[in-house]
């Protein structure tokens, strides 16, 4: 995805890896709809299985964030745990963990993070606190483009005019202008060259 590419949300990545040595989970924007970005970096076997049990309602982790902004360890939440899912995550490596939620607007962003071996610190929580709120300014800055209209950004880097690119993305000229068009709103650009120019003091592409 064009948002982990940006050097500083790799940097933070591994800063989570290494403070959440049994993974971790991140949403942006979160509404009914769902995230506008989810990543998840829990073992493989547990995701397949809070999936096939369908328990993201009942997850009392997950009901924190519902009506809650700010920190919180695992261990401090006291929502009703029906099914059994803390106990089930312990048993793939999350036995220790913390979460933390930022509200903005009708948006929740939220990061569940999981230790085996002890509870998070203040200053570790307070990491992965900071570690959110870059990722929100990011994220609300930052316009989420589609597959194809990165690909024309990228065709407008390497200085070809909407001519070449139609033809190098095998699309009508039309077709390119209305992708222009969309992607200098999505910036509140008054041109393209200013819209491409924004793009790359965000960090759009990948550094070489």
């Amino acid at each position: 995805m064009i948002f982990e590419q940006r050097p500083d949300v790799k940097s933070d990545l591994k800063l989570l890896r290494d403070l959440a040595t049994s993974g971790f989970v991140v949403a942006l924007n979160h509404r009914w709809i769902g995230p506008e970005y989810l990543r998840s970096e829990f073992p493989k076997k547990w995701r397949d299985v809070y999936e096939e049990q369908n328990y993201f309602m009942l997850d009392p982790i997950y009901n924190w964030t519902l009506f809650h902004a700010g920190t919180v360890r695992w261990s401090d939440v006291k929502y009703p745990d029906i099914r059994g899912i803390r106990k089930h995550a312990a048993e793939h490596g999350l036995v220790f963990g913390a979460t933390v939620c930022l509200k903005i607007d009708r948006n929740t962003s939220f990061i569940s993070a999981a230790r085996p071996d002890r509870e998070f610190t203040d200053d570790e929580i307070a990491t992965i606190l900071s570690v959110l709120e870059r990722w929100q300014v990011i994220a609300t800055d930052q316009p989420a483009l589609s597959e194809v209209e990165m690909e024309t950004m990228q065709c407008l880097r390497q200085g070809m005019d909407q001519h070449e690119i139609a033809t190098h993305l095998g699309v009508s000229v039309s077709t390119v202008k209305k992708r222009l068009k969309k992607i200098r709103k999505l910036f509140k650009a008054a041109t393209t060259a200013q819209a491409l120019a924004i793009a790359t003091e965000r960090n759009y592409f990948v550094q070489d």
